[in-house]
């Protein structure tokens, strides 16, 4: 075996680069029998994947060293494999005429690893879809105690997963829609459904980290897999956990393609071993965080209002604007995110966005922004970032050309089905949407236009909405920008927001649903749609906001007082989220549902009492006190002050309590079942007692 060692972890391979070992020095980790380091999957037209698993090639390996002492001090590199296969073979024992070359590097920087980098040259006629690299299979993770591993899963912005040994079989299994009978996956897409890429597992006092470290933007997936269901009664399945990253060079006859670096690492630590190595590989290549107006710095929360919804009622006018705002001043409010302005109404009409005569005309329109603005408000204007409506001329003579194509060659097509109170679009719907392809010129320039038109209008900023953190789509047209590549539509999304930003007035702001990482150097705030903003068991938006901290965005589906709207403001108020507040999903305004609006008023009340720590302090996760168990916490601190907060929310169903004995003397804190509140001026602080009640 030949072996690269890059801190406690060692890579091992034998010299015909079919077996493979993972292995850290002083804990069981190892990997499972016939363990794979990559798998490729190829397509004929008609056997659409084809497993090329690792195991099963023949190839060369070469050691080669970075100087002969072994370490390279000026690049931080040493030693590197270089993996050689001449032909590939598939699990049936078809052999493909193409050519794999994987290059192992041990780096010995500020963060010991393994950089993973490949090409794929294909001779013959069968395309090379996806290469799956590197995958880490398992036997067993640092601790001896496989229970006690949790997963850190790129789900939106962040989520924990306890267990993942057998909870990934539980929770994922696709009811062999796949093919779970070798492998349950837990995925996410990037850039998109995943904020950022990467991920890991905290395993005996370690976490091993999986991360993309590349500039050039391309469509990827991150997995988690474990074992499948055992095969017959009393059988206990093989213990296994896949970590792994898929890349989609869609290679074919002739060409030479290259996929995105990734790295892996174990350190000794948490989470946070992660998102430190992730955020220093971001910070020093691609991002800068974009400059914030002060305004949308204090911005509280706003109501997102439609004034004609999708199915054609007219809910407000233009001249009702002022006063729904004035309904959210009640509470705290000062915003307002106004959808459905527009002539072909709400989710219609798409990408054609005209001033509604019906709704009173564009002077009326210009008119009441600029009254919620005399009144101290801010107004976004939304429009669509990706949609175009079939049912458009549009759609007929340009979007059918620019728009996402899939696989098979058809239209990627996409449905939001609003209904009013009968049971013909509730049952049935009626709208149907295409994606439009972001690597288009026209496009580009349609994003432009709809920018410069707000503006025109008098917004204080620019909404697009979906293209901040929608899933990614391989697109399969070769007539766009991104050619035979269709993993690369994404970069023509980055270069998007790059223009918007570059065309915005100074003091204007510009906004975009969901989040992803790439976004992040334009944008100056998000309105939250993930796991994250949206509150759900175990999700852990720490995972990103560490990672990319101060981010302003919003939190998601404060519709009513329904079941969980508790849960979502605790979520909101211990991670710094403004509040997006859609009652009855943008039917309504906070002033027709009283109990809504005491609740936003206690929230946005309790926030202002700090105000300078929310809306101008840093958020940290680190060096948090020991809290009683469901109680959650973030550390909002003042540059260039001693001074910091603690907000806290009991996301329990028990009753907590516990002693702080801080500078100023104890403190005793009480909390209800989800419950937050802030515990002020925690500098010096110890816990002397916990107590669940």
């Amino acid at each position: 075996m030949m072996t690269l060692t890059s801190g406690p972890l060692s890579f091992s391979i034998n010299r015909t680069a079919n077996r493979i070992e993972w292995s850290a020095a002083g804990t069981p980790l190892r990997t499972s029998a016939e363990a794979d380091f990559f798998r490729a999957f190829a397509d004929d037209g008609y056997e659409r994947e084809m497993l090329v698993p690792s195991h099963l090639q023949e190839g060369s390996v070469f050691l080669r060293r970075a100087v002969p002492s072994g370490t390279d001090a000026a690049s931080g590199l040493a030693d590197r494999l270089v993996i050689m296969y001449d032909r590939l073979v598939t699990a049936s024992g078809r052999v493909l005429d193409a050519s794999l070359t994987i290059t192992v590097t041990a780096c010995v920087s500020t963060c010991p690893g393994f950089l993973f980098e490949a090409s794929i040259e294909n001779h013959g006629s069968v395309r090379i879809n996806e290469l799956m690299l590197p995958l880490i299979d398992l036997a067993c993770g640092c601790g001896e105690d496989r229970l006690a591993d949790v997963l850190l899963e790129p789900d939106g912005l962040g989520a924990r997963l306890t267990d993942p040994w057998n909870q990934i079989r539980k929770k994922y299994h696709s009811e062999y829609i796949c093919s779970d009978e070798h492998v349950v996956w837990d995925s996410y897409r990037y850039p998109g459904g995943a904020a950022m890429a990467w991920f890991g597992l905290e395993t005996g006092g370690y976490f091993l980290y999986l991360g993309r470290h590349a500039d050039d933007l391309k469509i990827k997936v991150l997995s988690a897999g474990a074992s499948p269901r055992p095969v017959a009664d009393g059988a206990s399945p093989q213990d296994r956990l896949v970590l792994t990253i898929s890349h989609f060079p869609f290679a074919r006859s002739g060409e030479k393609v290259s996929v995105d670096a990734c790295f892996v690492a174990l350190a000794d630590g948490d989470w946070r071993v992660g998102s430190d190595i992730y955020g220093n590989y971001a910070s020093s290549h691609w991002y800068q965080p974009a400059p914030v107006p002060d305004w949308v710095r204090h911005v509280t929360g706003w109501q997102r209002i439609i004034l004609r919804h999708q199915f054609g009622e007219k809910l407000f006018s233009y001249a009702d604007l002022p006063a729904i705002y004035r309904e959210g001043t009640k509470v705290g409010l000062n915003m307002l995110m106004v959808f459905g302005w527009w002539k072909g109404r709400f989710d219609n009409g798409y990408p054609i966005y005209e001033p509604d005569d019906d709704l009173g005309g564009t002077d009326a329109l210009k008119e009441a922004i600029a009254e919620v603005q005399k009144l101290g408000g801010y107004v976004a204007l939304y429009t669509n970032g990706q949609l175009i409506d079939v049912n458009t001329d549009y759609y007929r003579q340009t979007g059918k050309d620019i728009c996402r194509i899939d696989l098979d060659g058809n239209e990627y097509r996409d449905h939001y089905r609003f209904g009013n109170d009968g049971q013909t679009l509730r049952a049935f719907g009626y709208k149907s949407f295409v994606t439009a392809c972001p690597a288009n010129e026209a496009w580009q320039d349609l994003l432009l236009e709809h920018e410069e038109m707000k503006y025109a209008y008098g917004a204080d900023s620019a909404f697009f909405d979906q293209i901040g953190g929608a899933s990614p789509l391989l697109c399969f047209n070769e007539s766009h920008l991104h050619g035979p590549r269709p993993d690369e539509c994404e970069k023509w999304r980055r270069r998007a927001f790059q223009n918007l930003a570059g065309a915005a007035p100074s003091g204007k702001a510009l906004g975009t649903e969901m989040v992803t990482d790439m976004c992040l150097p334009f944008v100056q705030y998000i309105h939250g749609c993930q796991t994250g903003p949206i509150y759900r068991p175990g999700c852990f938006p720490e995972m990103f906001q560490r990672t990319f901290p101060d981010i302003i965005q919003t939190d998601r589906f404060v519709h009513d007082t329904k079941d969980g709207t508790d849960a979502s403001f605790g979520n909101a108020f211990i991670h710094g989220y403004r509040l997006d507040v859609c009652p009855w999903r943008g039917r309504t305004h906070i002033g027709s549902i009283p109990a809504l609006a005491e609740k936003v008023k206690r929230y946005l009340a309790l926030k202002q009492q700090y105000h300078a720590f929310f809306y101008e302090g840093h958020l940290s996760f680190d060096d948090l006190p020991p809290l009683p168990k469901g109680v959650r916490a973030g550390r909002f601190t003042l540059s260039g002050n001693e001074k910091s907060i603690l907000a806290v929310w009991n996301s329990s169903d028990a009753s907590v309590e516990w002693t702080f004995e801080s500078a100023g003397g104890a403190v005793l804190c009480r909390l209800a079942p989800q419950e937050y509140t802030v515990i002020p001026d925690t500098t010096v602080y110890s816990v002397s007692s916990i107590k669940n009640t």
